[in-house]
């Protein structure tokens, strides 16, 4: 399993969301449309689950984008609170982020995704909610 796999499978979940313009897998403050998401690798944890498995633990920030400047800030935070709720309701309905199985080796079984609840900061320009998702990965070390 990759950090890059991952992320492409969690911008494939983030596109089918109506309520999301735009998806971006790198960094980048350069939107066509609002709300868009931007989603970067954070780190990743590990640990023993058995002495024939581990666990790993991929965790992505998903950063949310709204514009200030055409909304106001009252209207721009309503529209991000709206996306993060789509965001959390999304993964929640489809923790095993459906069609992965083909992406893992066959020592790999998926766990969860689940995100963790966003924060939402204000710069001069945007509205931006950071969302962490967690993705838990069991493999055989055998």
């Amino acid at each position: 399993m990759s950090f890059e796999i991952l992320r492409n499978r969690l911008a494939t979940k983030l596109k089918t969301i109506s309520s999301i313009q735009e998806v971006h897998t790198y960094p980048t403050e350069e939107f066509g449309g609002f709300p868009a998401a931007v989603i970067a690798s954070a780190r990743m944890d590990s640990a023993f689950e058995t002495t024939n498995e581990n666990k790993r633990t991929y965790i992505f920030t998903i950063y949310l984008f709204q514009e200030l400047e055409s909304k106001g800030a009252n209207q721009a935070r309503r529209i991000i609170e709206g996306v993060c709720d789509d965001v959390i309701e999304a993964l929640d309905e489809d923790q095993g982020l459906t069609g992965i199985e083909s992406d893992l080796p066959s020592q790999e079984t998926m766990v969860i995704a689940f995100p963790v609840v966003p924060e939402i900061l204000e710069d001069p320009k945007y509205i931006r909610a950071e969302l962490e998702i967690r993705i838990v990965i069991s493999f055989s070390i055998t």
